[in-house]
């Protein structure tokens, strides 16, 4: 019962994976889809995360920090407990963005978990930012899986991380 219920979640994952990856695929998201993923990158959050702390202090940046290195830290674990292969490995014909393919586990998705838990903490202090910021972060899940490099299934669960690293970040930092 429990291993074809993990068949059917494998297939619905490869089905939307196939969709974002493939039968989307055209010249204008090939630009944009890896500018949202270099956001999302470890140089792009470091930078993000120290222009909120110079210039805008209503964001602490300590809370900002502390939902990063939680969702890094959390995602990173589970990368390497999970050890799923990424969809470029593992499906045939798979779009990939780059010749330098990642070979690193695919589950779950740290630059989703990054991106969500540095956009949660900003739209826990700014709630009228929240709708920016949730499209933001969902450009970022979904260029992972049109780069190749995740399966949705991952993509969500590191959104949950980050939602969880950001709420975690606001109550004890």
């Amino acid at each position: 019962m429990i291993e074809s219920f993990l068949q059917m979640l494998a297939r619905v994952d490869t089905f939307f994976f196939n969709f974002f990856n493939q039968s989307i695929k055209c010249r204008f998201l090939d630009i944009i889809m890896p500018l949202f993923t270099h956001l999302a990158g470890f140089v792009s959050v470091v930078g993000i995360c120290l222009f909120l702390m110079l210039f805008l202090p209503s964001i602490p940046g300590t809370n900002v920090l502390g939902a990063v290195f939680f969702a890094q830290l959390a995602a990173q674990s589970m990368k390497f407990l999970t050890r799923r292969m990424r969809p470029h490995i593992q499906l045939p014909n798979v779009n990939i963005y780059s010749k330098l393919m990642q070979y690193d586990p695919s589950f779950p998705s740290a630059h989703t978990a990054t991106i969500t838990a540095l956009g949660g903490v900003i739209a826990i202090m700014q709630p009228a930012y929240e709708n920016i910021i949730a499209a933001v972060c969902m450009l970022v899940g979904i260029s992972r899986i049109y780069l190749g490099q995740h399966y949705p299934g991952d993509v969500l669960v590191g959104a949950a991380i980050g939602i969880a690293a950001a709420w975690l970040s606001c109550q004890i930092i």
